[in-house]
């Protein structure tokens, strides 16, 4: 890439859902040279109309004179669950672009995205681990399916173009993969910023939960463009984090026997094609849990 500022959106976070995505995009917009909307979710490349193009523009300062920016970046993890169709869209509005999605163990990130489910209200509250294995998180269970939905994104940009990030691998060495991102992005050296390893879109506790569901929920589901103003402004994230650290976090344990035993079965294909992109060691002791077929 050369060092005249871009046009158009150049670098995109595709997913993946409850993978870090919200880490990944603090990451990059630590960086002087890349500009990430302030938005995080713009859905402009999902299924179905692109929408206004102008309007998609607007999160984006291309016009300013004097900016350093060598990157405009957006990140919209349910892209990843576009295929072929979103990877073919993005690529023909920005041929050049590089593409990034993260991912994690993929029975955690299930359990992350289930919870956050009960916090949405889409899962009864009193759910319990056993319905990690019902036909009503079947959906949930396909999101941590990576090998289903990423491979297109790397056919349609290839290695040059697409990377494939492990929340493990870059929260346990932080500057590493900094390093691995500036390289791959082509931008100038800096220091990593101090992002720290906790998530940046944590699921609240049982008493956080009730209180999204009553009075941040019903914004999203009925005035959309609020909630993702909201996503974006300063104080509301401020008052997000006060209560997260009021009422708490989400409540971790061990799953029991069999329904671990029947998610590392689910995802044996999972982990092979992580073992497959150089993530084999992270997840090795995972892996090795798979009961016998």
């Amino acid at each position: 890439m050369d060092d005249a500022a871009p046009d158009r959106v150049n670098l995109f976070v595709v997913g993946v859902n409850k993978a870090g995505t919200s880490w990944l995009y603090e990451l990059l917009s630590a960086h002087p040279q890349v500009f990430m909307s302030a938005q995080k979710e713009l859905h402009h490349f999902g299924e179905g109309p692109s929408g206004e193009r102008a309007a998609y523009h607007a999160h984006f300062p291309f016009e300013k004179a004097g900016r350093p920016y060598r990157y405009f970046g957006e990140a919209t993890p349910f892209y990843c669950h576009g295929g072929a169709a979103t990877a073919r869209r993005i690529r023909d509005y920005a041929p050049g672009a590089k593409v990034l999605a993260i991912v994690r163990d993929p029975v955690v990130r299930l359990r992350s995205q289930f919870r956050y489910h009960k916090q949405l209200g889409y899962v009864r509250e009193d759910a319990g681990p056993e319905a990690l294995l019902s036909e009503a998180t079947a959906e949930l269970r396909a999101d941590s399916h990576y090998e289903a939905f990423l491979p297109p994104f790397a056919e349609a940009f290839g290695p040059d173009q697409f990377k494939l990030v492990s929340l493990e691998t870059a929260r346990a060495d932080v500057p590493a993969c900094w390093a691995e991102l500036q390289a791959f992005l082509g931008v100038r050296r800096v220091a990593a910023p101090a992002v720290g390893d906790r998530s940046r879109n944590a699921t609240g506790s049982r008493a956080f939960r009730a209180v999204y569901r009553w009075g941040v929920h019903p914004i999203k589901r009925r005035v959309p463009a609020l909630y993702r103003a909201l996503l974006g402004n300063r104080a509301a994230q401020a008052a997000k984090r006060a209560l997260l650290r009021l009422l708490g976090t989400d409540e971790r344990g061990a799953l029991p026997l069999r329904v671990s035993e029947a998610l590392q079965k689910e995802f044996r294909p999972t982990y092979r094609y992580l073992a497959a992109q150089g993530f084999g060691e992270v997840y090795a002791q995972a892996a090795a849990r798979e009961p016998a077929s």
